[in-house]
């Protein structure tokens, strides 16, 4: 699985493995966090190819989504 041009960063790295601690603790480490980045870069690349309009709605369902941290701020 090679994507010319995209490489997660260290911090996109970890950021992935914080993530799956909580949701899939069984794979929570760098190199599967690094391939499961890799294979959402390339499906959301795929979407955008087959549906516009599917890919921007999918990105604007990021802005509107609350954060772990915006759910800790309306709980303290």
């Amino acid at each position: 699985m090679n994507m010319p041009g995209y490489m997660p960063t260290d911090e996109d790295i970890e950021a992935m493995v914080r993530d799956l601690e909580k949701t899939d603790p069984e794979n929570a480490n760098p190199d599967y966090a690094r391939r499961k980045l890799i294979r959402m870069k390339l499906m959301y690349r795929d979407i955008g190819r087959i549906d516009e309009e599917l890919l921007h709605k999918e990105m604007e369902s990021f802005k509107t989504e609350p954060t772990e941290n915006d759910h800790h701020r309306q709980n303290t």
